[in-house]
């Protein structure tokens, strides 16, 4: 074995040796008794009043909740306008000058399975055509429609309120 590495070896062991002597003398864990000593407080116990004396609401049971609100679309008038309209959402994913390009494109995807339509919008004398997927009730679902077109169909659409 060479000098040198002989000699690097020997002092490792040596430096390794006094930290062993020394470094417990050292670290004998007077500090751990300090830092641990704590006078933590605990309250009272809290006193409750019973449960026999709490008027509590009763709770509807599904079946109760659905009696109720058949309950109230039989009383329900069906000539009267609702007042709160059901929100929907679309999936745009393309826009048109000609009713032929957006046919095309409204074919192509629902050769891949979704549920598509065409959207005739005027605006300053001129027409378009808005391809859309959907229309779905939550907005949650139509994200993953989203994914799923721009992954498989390469589509970047966006998200519309409908109609």
């Amino acid at each position: 074995m060479e000098a040198p590495l002989q000699q690097r070896i020997v002092g490792a062991i040596v430096l390794v040796t006094l930290g062993v002597i020394f470094i417990p003398a050292l670290l004998d864990g007077s500090g751990y008794k300090t830092r641990q000593a704590r006078d933590i407080e605990i309250k009272d116990k809290p006193t409750f009043t019973p449960l026999s004396q709490k008027k509590l609401k009763p709770i509807p049971t599904p079946l109760e909740k659905i009696k109720t609100s058949q309950a109230e679309v039989l009383k329900a008038d069906p000539k009267e306008v609702h007042k709160k309209p059901i929100k929907s959402f679309a999936l745009q994913v393309g826009t048109f000058a000609t009713a032929e390009n957006a046919g095309k494109m409204r074919d192509k995807l629902k050769k891949a399975g979704y549920t598509t339509f065409v959207h005739k919008v005027q605006s300053k004398g001129k027409t378009s055509y808005k391809v859309r997927i959907g229309p779905e009730l939550e907005y949650s679902l139509l994200e993953k429609i989203k994914k799923n077109v721009k992954k498989h169909q390469k589509i970047d659409g966006y998200i519309v309120n409908h109609p």
